[in-house]
């Protein structure tokens, strides 16, 4: 390769394909001068199973090369800018199946001494790399993720989504006093320091309370106490949140987003029954993180204006476009943004309730909580999807059932009005709050779930996926509690209920049957796109949700990734499989939520054509862990016998 003319044709097209595109041109015009091209007849074979890797692997040019497992299974299919045999190179050294070109093609052989090195010198184009083969063959699962950390590490910058894997610094200088310490004499010493807050630890150091500026006003100040004769255990929050060395900051901030507590108390083994090793609070995170979303969650909860309401919930839209474009990872988006969907809830509600009380309509006597289900049940609705909600209540007199009824579907009617308001949906099957049928006493929940286990027709089956992902979000949070215990319940009795709900979890198989393409809509408003919710995304939500209720694992405002890790963790033997199908989740909600930002919707249909080639491929990869799922559901619950 020394004719200029021909450098200069690999080096544009090369150039056109990631991870090659992000290359300085330095770097590219080294690994230009040392690639080959090479020419492939029909049917030629590249390279065979099992054979040893060479020291370069291909990218096509032009033409088509499929690989292949014996006994002829086809794994893929590279076209046009496809990188193929670096498996092996990254993996078990083995080519783990056969190449073999489909059409007369062009490669290049690109040497991967020089790629490693060119790769060492651009972490950015090193981890779109590795994310492409993310969900790849299980083999490559441990290599792959060890050099994703180890680039999310080495790039150093916010780009790369760095700062939400940092791990916080404890501060060990933290102030602390004890429980028949005065106020006047903690304020003292928290004025000495210009600190905002005094641990109250007991006589073996342990945490017991925490004493803040907040306390100090609302408590004292307010109440007019006197602060020589008040102690700090009369006024200090308690129990403190205890955590242990290391968290990250993605780690902190979901705890902060979800609980509103702005300090955290390090200790020995985590717990309140050790000693006190280090603070951080809410101001270390956003010294850390920068734009804190926790900022933009407490202003929503101070929110008592529809149109205000609105703006906000796009505000927080545009963090999710900053934590994208940063690399962040999508669990703590998710985490994040279900903290922040919690808050407008948590708005939308106590704005309708103040509607309620200034027409002078007394609230009932009995409490009532408000359920999430599906996807927001999950802690997944990062984008504004549709509404999947309900009330429940706890059981009134049988003289104020119909007046206590009538008031909590106003309620849910009147907070579904303004979270629509907000940029939510209305959920064309109608599962909302504003459904009379939807709002109903804790018996008839019970009773509700109890038909669906006992008699599991499809509808029935249907209605169990969406609300078997419950999760309480205001109110009385023991009612939801008492749900899911019930559902528990009912599964421990009727066993016979598992294998009719794994069925139902394989009535969307993933698109395997494609070749050179993806299974798109053939009709309608969306033709020509993918469905990635109920080709990719909902057969692994649903297969989670099967196993979770099997094991017997809490399923209540867990992420399907983390309910795989949590299966993992119950049953070793499936491991590597459950970390496979939480990263490919972890990688169809990232596509799915870039998708719906573009477009400004839900994200639900994909063009194909606007994706990338390495979006595409990634895409296309989770597609056989879904199949690898399914087949462990198929096989656990017997389900062939069942057809």
């Amino acid at each position: 390769m020394t004719a200029p003319t021909l450098l200069d044709t690999v080096r544009d097209h090369l150039g056109r394909f990631p991870p090659f595109d992000g290359l300085p041109p330095s770097d590219l015009d080294r690994l230009v001068a040392a690639t080959k091209v090479r020419y492939l007849e029909l049917d030629e074979v590249v390279f065979r199973e099992g054979e040893p890797a060479r020291e370069f692997f291909y990218v096509v040019k032009k033409g088509c090369v499929a690989l292949k497992r014996s006994p002829g299974d086809l794994v893929d299919l590279s076209d046009e800018g496809d990188i193929f045999g670096i498996r092996a190179l990254l993996g078990a050294h083995v080519y783990s199946a056969t190449a073999t070109a489909q059409e007369d093609s062009l490669v290049y052989e690109i040497p991967w001494v020089d790629f490693s090195e060119v790769m060492a010198r651009a972490p950015q184009a090193a981890l779109h790399l590795a994310a492409g083969f993310a969900a790849e063959l299980p083999r490559m699962r441990e290599k792959l993720l060890e050099t994703t950390s180890d680039l999310h590490r080495s790039s150093g910058s916010a780009d790369t989504g760095a700062d939400s894997d940092r791990v916080v610094d404890p501060n060990p200088d933290v102030l602390t006093t004890h429980e028949g310490a005065t106020v006047s004499e903690a304020a003292r010493a928290m004025g000495a320091r210009r600190v905002g807050s005094i641990l109250v630890v007991n006589e073996a150091g342990h945490p017991v309370g925490i004493v803040t500026d907040t306390d100090l006003r609302m408590k004292v100040v307010a109440e007019a106490r006197d602060p020589l004769r008040t102690t700090v255990s009369e006024i200090m929050s308690h129990p403190v949140r205890t955590v242990m060395a290391p968290q990250t900051v993605a780690e902190l901030m979901g705890e902060l987003m979800q609980s509103g507590l702005r300090h955290f108390c390090f200790t020995e083994d985590g717990t309140a029954h050790s000693p006190v090793v280090g603070m951080a609070s809410e101001h270390d995170l956003i010294r850390v993180e920068g734009r804190h979303p926790s900022l933009l969650r407490k202003r929503i909860d101070h929110c008592r204006n529809p149109d205000k309401l609105a703006r906000l919930r796009d505000q927080a839209e545009d963090f999710v476009v900053d934590a994208l474009e940063r690399g962040a990872r999508m669990g703590f988006v998710s985490t994040v943004m279900a903290g922040i969907q919690d808050a407008l809830i948590r708005a939308a509600v106590a704005m309708a309730q103040d509607s309620l009380r200034r027409e002078e309509r007394a609230a009932p006597e009995v409490p009532f909580a408000w359920l999430s289900f599906g996807s927001e049940g999950r802690k997944e609705q990062i984008l504004r999807t549709d509404l999947d909600q309900a009330i429940v209540y706890a059981d009134p007199a049988p003289e104020a059932a119909e007046a206590t009824h009538a008031f909590y579907v106003e309620l849910g009617t009147r907070t579904t009005d303004l979270l629509v308001h907000a940029g939510y949906q209305r959920c064309p099957g109608g599962i909302m709050a504003s459904n009379p049928e939807l709002t109903g006493p804790l018996t008839d929940w019970k009773a509700r779930f109890s038909r669906w286990i006992r008699a599991p027709e499809p509808r029935a089956l249907m209605l169990a996926n969406i609300f078997f992902d419950l999760r309480p979000v205001v109110g009385e949070e023991a009612l939801g509690d008492a749900l899911v215990e019930h559902i528990f319940a009912e599964i421990k009795t009727e066993r016979g209920f598992l294998p009719f709900f794994a069925d139902s979890a394989l009535h969307n198989p993933p698109p395997l049957s494609f070749f050179r393409g993806f299974m798109v809509e053939r009709s309608g408003a969306h033709e020509d796109s993918f469905d990635i919710k109920a080709r990719a995304m909902m057969p692994l939500a649903d297969a989670a949700r099967v196993l979770v209720y099997d094991l017997g694992l809490d399923p209540r405002g867990d992420t399907t990734a983390n309910r795989f890790r949590r299966i993992g963790a119950a049953e070793p033997g499936r491991a590597k499989l459950a970390e496979e199908a939480a990263q490919a989740y972890e990688i169809l909600m990232r596509i799915r939520t870039q998708e719906g930002l573009r477009n400004r919707d839900s994200g639900r249909y994909v063009a194909i054509e606007r994706l990338n080639k390495l979006e595409r491929r990634t895409l296309r990869n989770t597609f056989e862990v879904i199949a690898d799922v399914q087949r462990m559901l198929s096989s656990r619950y017997r389900l062939d016998y069942m057809r």
